[in-house]
Formats: structure tokens, C-alpha cells, sequence
């Protein structure tokens, strides 16, 4: 058990005793694990067909780029569950069904959000930015057009998850909530969804918007550089989600000191899971040089990935410039 220190107080560690107690911790806390501009829907119906049938815990629609909005099904676990034997089965009848099932997924959601008018009023709400006229509208995007995506919320970050997740095409995202606690007050510890974007993009206000980037710009020492770049044509060990995944095009290496510029760009061919780690190693291909984006103030050098766009990759001159 672990403890957290909030000023002068320490909170401790206080486990979860049952799932359902964990679930109303998920919702309570929904708009920091998902974002702001998350819906989470709790419904549970059975889905699927035959053998593959199952009842996700919830969804959540996710309007964080209301021109695209995103749909996932969500699983919520206590890591003292048995990770082989029961996460792993409930993804794969969950990947069969979103498979599958397409038709009965929107006319359920459909329905049941159609009875429940507080969360009704709640998506028709942010209707208004996006490009649908209703919810039929949106929910047949969400859930024919648009991938659905799988999304665990566990208690505790177990390295028998990461080599279960590692045989899935559709890597999942895995959402960390823990709770601590000190005499009557409770605080939660939580890995967020969309928070290596946010820290990607350098975010710091509530309401920024993070739907631009198809670049990741990595640093990197020389030893590393030759390594991995040079080399294997291949950078690892970062986390990324499945929207990150899907949204990158290029990757771009910052060499720190003495070089301290970004000059090596490349396509990015695939990205994998790496290892046991939970992370992944993006594959490379068609490298170039281009014009040095130099170094030019301090906290302008990215320690950790930080995301751009191969436009301003391209134009800038600076790193100020570059994350600008």
C-alpha cells in the first residue's frame, strides 16, 4: 500500500472491496478519466451472438473533437481479478461483438439514452458543435463509421495485463483509478485517458483543444539516436493511446546537447506493442533531414514526447516556434 501527501496530510491506500463499489468510483470520477467533454452512459445490456456474448459495464462518448466524436466500451476490474482467466476473455467477446453486433449496439444506445432524460439533454447539448442534426445521427456515426474503441479501468497497474493486452490487434486503453484515504476525506489517484496528449501538447488550460497533431517529436541522447534510430529504424517504449495511434503520421527526434536541434524526421510505418511494458515502438521508414529547428530558450527542449504537426515541423526555425 502506497500513500499520497496532500499538504501536510498522508493519505493511504484503501482498497476497493468490491467491484461494484470501484464502478461508482469510475463514474464519480468519469470527466477527469475520460475528459471534460466525456458522456459516460451507464448501461449494462447483454450484447452479442451465440458464444460471444457479453455486458460491458458501460460506454462513454467521448467530444473531445466534436467534429469526430469517439464511442468506447468500457471495462471496469479489480486487479485482484483473475487477469488470464476473466479481463482477457471479456475483451475478446467485447472485440467480437463491436465485430458483430454494430446494429444492436446503436439501437440499444439509441433507446436507452432516449429514456433517460437527464443524459439525453446532456448529448443533445453538445450536439450543437458537432456535425450531426440528432442522436440517431450521432450514434450511427459513432458506431458504424467510426471504430469502437475498449477502454479497461482497473485499481492497480499489473504487468500480467500488459502481456494479455499484448495479443490483441486493437490494443485496449488501460485507465489507472486508486483510491486513498485519511480519516473521512477521500482522494483519488488516476492515469487518465487522454493525458499523454495533453502533456504532448504542452496543455495547460481546461479547454484547450487537442485535436491537432499528427507528429511526435522525441528526444534523445547520441548513444540512443544511433541505436534505435540510426540503426533499428524504430523508437520505444512510449505510451500511447489508441487515438494517439491513430492520429500519427511522422515522427521527429530532438538530439539534446551539444547538437540541441530537431534536423531527423521520418514516416512512421507501424506502431506495436514493445514488450511486457504496456508501451509501444513506433517503426520507421522514408528518413530525411530537414532544416534544424534549433534550441532557443529554456523549457523549450522536450524531456518527453510531445506532439506537433508535420506542417509546423516544417516551417519552424525554432523549437519555440514548433510547440507555438
Amino acid at each position: 500500500m502506497g500513500n499520497i501527501l496532500i499538504g501536510k496530510e498522508k493519505f493511504q491506500e484503501y482498497a476497493f472491496e468490491s467491484e461494484p463499489e470501484f464502478e461508482a468510483a469510475v463514474i464519480e470520477n468519469s470527466k477527469f478519466l475520460f475528459g471534460k467533454d466525456s458522456v459516460y452512459i451507464d448501461i449494462k445490456k447483454r450484447l452479442g451472438k451465440g458464444y460471444n456474448k457479453g455486458i460491458p459495464d458501460g460506454y462513454v462518448v467521448d467530444f473531445t473533437d466534436p467534429k469526430s466524436p469517439q464511442l468506447y466500451i468500457v471495462e471496469n476490474e479489480l486487479a485482484s481479478h483473475d487477469v488470464y482467466g476473466h479481463i482477457s476473455e471479456q475483451i475478446a467477446r467485447f472485440s467480437t461483438i463491436i465485430t458483430t453486433s454494430k446494429s444492436s449496439i446503436r439501437d440499444m444506445l439509441i433507446k436507452e439514452i432516449k429514456k433517460d432524460e437527464v443524459l439525453n439533454e446532456e448529448i443533445l447539448n453538445r450536439l450543437d458543435k458537432s456535425s450531426f442534426d440528432n442522436l440517431d445521427q450521432l450514434m450511427i456515426n459513432l458506431v458504424e463509421k467510426t471504430k469502437i474503441k475498449i477502454a479497461i479501468i482497473i485499481d492497480d497497474s499489473e504487468e500480467e495485463l500488459g502481456l494479455v493486452l499484448e495479443n490483441f490487434r486493437n490494443k485496449p486503453d488501460v485507465l489507472l483509478l486508486q483510491r486513498y484515504i485519511k480519516d473521512d476525506k477521500t482522494a483519488y489517484f488516476c492515469e487518465p485517458l487522454i493525458q499523454e496528449i495533453q502533456e504532448g501538447l504542452g496543455i495547460i488550460k481546461k479547454d484547450a483543444d487537442i485535436r491537432e497533431f499528427d507528429t511526435i517529436v522525441c528526444a534523445a541522447f547520441e548513444e540512443g539516436f544511433k541505436k534505435a534510430y540510426v540503426e533499428k529504424n524504430a523508437w520505444w517504449a512510449i505510451r500511447l493511446s489508441q487515438r494517439a495511434r491513430e492520429k500519427l503520421k511522422y515522427l521527429a527526434i530532438y538530439e539534446k546537447s551539444p547538437i540541441a536541434s530537431v534536423q531527423n524526421l521520418a514516416e512512421i510505418e507501424r506502431i506495436e506493442p514493445y514488450e511486457d511494458t504496456g508501451k509501444f515502438i513506433i517503426y520507421l521508414k522514408n528518413k530525411q533531414k530537414i532544416s534544424p529547428i534549433k534550441y532557443d530558450r529554456p523549457g523549450s527542449a522536450p524531456q518527453s514526447p510531445r506532439f506537433t504537426t508535420y506542417k509546423k515541423l516544417i516551417s519552424s526555425k525554432t523549437l519555440s516556434e514548433l510547440w507555438g
